[in-house]
């Protein structure tokens, strides 16, 4: 009994075993090598080649060269720029091309040397020349100029501090140059010195460099040609005009006496920051209570800064009788209230008190901007209601643009007299800034008709200055502070040309900056200012056209350049534009290409130029396809293109071979070995044939094992050198297929026969038993 157990056991154990080992997956026993595919990257990186022009022309010296890594989308344009500055070299445009897939890309861009011109300076403006060279490219040494009556010594140029060196040939650098002859007797010129005072209207705040001036003074000096400028800056140094030695200086710190006399030499002066201070006093004790101060440069106007309250009687800051009764108009000095130059103080000691009935009245006459006195609209009248004074005075200060000359005592407003001169017996004669007493013991002075009222018409006479016109003769005209430049029309329009002017300039007009700024032309309606005025002649050469053809420039160049007469377009126009796929071979005065133009020679007409073109020199170039033992598998292709050119190719289709890169590019160069090579890599194959060569079925890239084949028997497999591998069978005419799958399909029925067969003999002994 215990027997059967077992064997019952033994039997049921197999039955699972043989269930387990037929479910488990048919997967397990596939071909495990399933290869897979990459998908294609959408971005991929190409190189970008800067390189500088030898001095012999080429772009080949990798010395020169530099490299950048750029990355792109496939099928895109590249983005190659010229981002490398080299001084001495001008970059040209690149020529993109599209990114392929795979192979090697590689675009460059070039940088050409530059044309830089060296201009002499030999003090005789007919002598002065010019030389252009290379950068980076040998000098030569000039002739020695030749001036009556001096012995030249040396050429001479400016360093980056300012002082003089000795100039000889050598390596063009990286710029343009002025050198200067010196001689044993040196050159004289004369230069300009402008004096220049801050206008009112800036703030407290402005730096140097916000600053606005107006001319004051100017002054003609005579030194060496080439020799640094001298200025005397605390000439002018007063109160109130304050002279600023950092600005001036850092202006004029290179500035050199030219032969030409165009030296323009600025020095500047300040307007000290004035301080009012307000004071506030507690009238039950009479003590100061509280300060307010406002701060302005001189002559600022108070207006928008501060005003004074009128219900208080403000008084000097050491004399409570001196009272003043309205906001100062200007942050300026004022007689008993300066505490020092540039502070002054208000006191509120007390409130103001009621006006009384008497009156001043005050008629002021200016003077007509010609010189002549009547009744004008400009005539205004103050009047002052006494307070409760015994005596009361007023002063009136003289200005910039008038003197207080006379006044004298009426009974009326209307009472007037033009004969306004020192002989007439009426008037008494005034000096700026003087008390007149008007009120005193309780009554008006001069009240000819007792009713309280008194006038006194005071008279302002114009200060008169002188008008400078530059660049002319020297004519100096002195003119009434407001007079209308216009009186002298006939002098402005017809100004004597100055000797150091070329006799074909023209007269363009006046201005009154002598660097002839925008915006500072003068106006037709200008008239005189209260301070001397200075004007400069603006002479131009006739203006003469440049017309540019550009036969094609991918570089952007102007259609028309205007220029002044006698002047050159190297300004205007680049020295190296660039064109697709040529050299730029110089500018042209004629279609022909017979007659070179130098872009810094000086045009007296007008002209045409032509941009001359050469296509780069053309070379060969080899395309090879080869497998990796360098065995040739196809024709080889040829060509000619031009030199530094991107070729662009895609590999040929060789059957059983793949290339390495679908395409290939490479940029042509002068070495003569211009070679671009595809290589291929043989494809193995799986061949399944009879023993006569009969394929069983179509071959397959790759290497795979034998397979089963409804009717025929695997007999053999070889592999060829070349690595092909081909599985050889023979034809026995059974339809049973012999495949791997039907063998293990043969082994579950087998395994699940011997289970059912041991469920079969456990029942029978079971019921044997029972």
């Amino acid at each position: 009994m215990k027997k059967v157990r077992v064997i019952s056991f033994l039997c049921a154990l197999l039955m699972v075993c043989s269930i387990c080992v037929t479910t488990i997956s048919t997967a397990v026993f596939a071909d495990l090598s399933t290869p897979t595919t990459q998908p294609v990257p959408t971005t991929r990186t190409y190189t970008v080649r800067h390189v500088r022009q030898t001095l012999s022309g080429n772009y080949d010296d990798e010395s020169l060269a530099e490299y950048e890594t750029l990355t792109g989308n496939v099928g895109d344009m590249t983005q190659a720029i010229a981002n490398r500055t080299y001084p001495g070299f001008q970059a040209l445009i690149p020529e993109q091309v599209q990114i392929a897939p795979n192979g090697d890309i590689t675009v460059s861009v070039y940088y050409a040397r530059k044309k830089l011109t060296t201009y002499f300076h030999t003090g005789d403006s007919a002598q002065d020349f010019y030389l252009t060279y290379l950068y980076e490219s040998t000098q030569t040494q000039p002739a020695q100029p030749t001036i009556p009556g001096k012995i030249f010594l040396r050429w001479v140029y400016q360093d980056s501090t300012g002082a003089l060196q000795t100039w000889n040939a050598g390596v063009q650098p990286a710029e343009d140059m002025h050198v200067y002859a010196e001689y044993d007797i040196p050159f004289q010129s004369t230069y300009i010195v402008n004096y220049w005072y801050q206008n009112a209207t800036d703030e407290v705040s402005f730096t140097d460099e916000q600053k606005t001036y107006s001319l004051f003074n100017t002054e003609t000096k005579t030194q060496n040609v080439n020799s640094t400028v001298v200025y005397n800056g605390p000439q002018y140094d007063t109160t109130y005009r304050k002279y600023n030695q950092v600005k001036t200086d850092a202006e004029n710190a290179t500035k050199l006496v030219l032969a030409d006399g165009s030296t323009v030499v600025n020095v500047y002066y300040d307007r000290p920051v004035m301080t009012i201070t307000l004071v506030y006093y507690n009238f039950t004790t009479n003590t100061e209570e509280r300060r307010e101060s406002y701060q302005g440069i001189y002559g600022h106007k108070t207006d928008g800064i501060f005003s004074i309250d009128l219900t208080y009687l403000w008084s000097a800051p050491n004399n409570a009788s001196s009272h003043y009764d309205k906001t100062p108009p200007t942050f300026t000095e004022q007689q008993f209230f300066n505490v020092d130059p540039y502070h002054l103080e208000f006191h509120a000691r007390k409130l103001a008190v009621a006006p009384s009935e008497k009156k001043i009245h005050i008629i002021y006459h200016e003077q007509n901007p010609d010189g002549t006195w009547s009744r004008n609209p400009n005539n205004r009248i103050w009047d002052v209601d006494t307070l409760s004074y015994s005596k009361f005075s007023v002063y009136f200060p003289n200005t910039a643009a008038f003197n207080y000359s006379y006044y004298y005592w009426t009974n009326g407003v209307d009472d007037y007299t033009t004969d306004v001169n020192a002989s007439n017996p009426d008037l008494t004669a005034y000096t700026g800034g003087s008390l007149i007493v008007v009120y005193n013991n309780n009554q008006v002075v001069n009240d000819y008709d007792g009713d309280g009222q008194t006038y006194m018409h005071v008279y302002k006479t114009r200060n008169k200055y002188n008008l400078h016109l530059e660049n002319t003769d020297g004519t100096v005209l002195n003119l009434y502070y407001g007079e209308p430049l216009s009186n002298y029309q006939n002098i402005l329009n017809n100004p004597a040309r100055p000797s150091n002017v070329p006799a074909h300039y023209v007269f363009t007009g006046w201005y009154t900056t002598d660097t002839f700024k925008e915006g500072t032309k003068l106006k037709d309606n200008a008239t005189m200012s209260n301070r001397d005025r200075f004007l400069y002649a603006r002479w131009e050469e006739p203006r003469v056209n440049v017309t540019v053809v550009s036969n094609g420039a991918t570089s952007v160049l102007p259609a028309l350049v205007t220029i002044p007469k006698m002047s050159s377009v190297h300004k205007d126009i680049p020295n190296i534009p660039s064109k697709d796929g040529y050299w730029f071979d110089g500018w042209y005065k004629d279609p022909a290409f017979t007659q070179p133009f130098d872009i810094n020679e000086s045009i007296a007409y007008d002209m045409t130029i032509y941009a001359k073109w050469v296509g780069r020199k053309p070379t060969s170039w080899r395309i090879r396809y080869i497998d990796d033992q360098g065995r040739v598998l196809a024709q080889e292709d040829t060509g000619n293109d031009n030199l530094f050119t991107v070729l662009f190719r895609y590999g040929k289709l060789i059957p059983d071979y793949a290339v390495d890169y679908e395409s290939k590019n490479l940029t042509l160069s002068s070495d003569q070995m211009n070679l671009l090579e595809f290589i291929y890599t043989y494809r193995v194959k799986t061949n399944w044939v009879t023993e006569d060569g009969t394929p069983i079925k179509e071959r397959v890239y790759g290497t795979f094992g034998p397979e089963v084949f409804d009717g025929y028997v695997y007999l053999s497999t070889s592999t060829a050198i070349n690595g092909d591998t081909t599985h050889i069978y023979r034809w026995v005419g059974i339809s049973t297929p012999k495949t791997d799958d039907s063998f293990n399909i043969s082994w579950y029925l087998c395994v699940f026969s011997v289970s059912m067969m041991g469920y079969l003999y456990i029942f029978v002994m079971r019921h044997k038993y029972q």
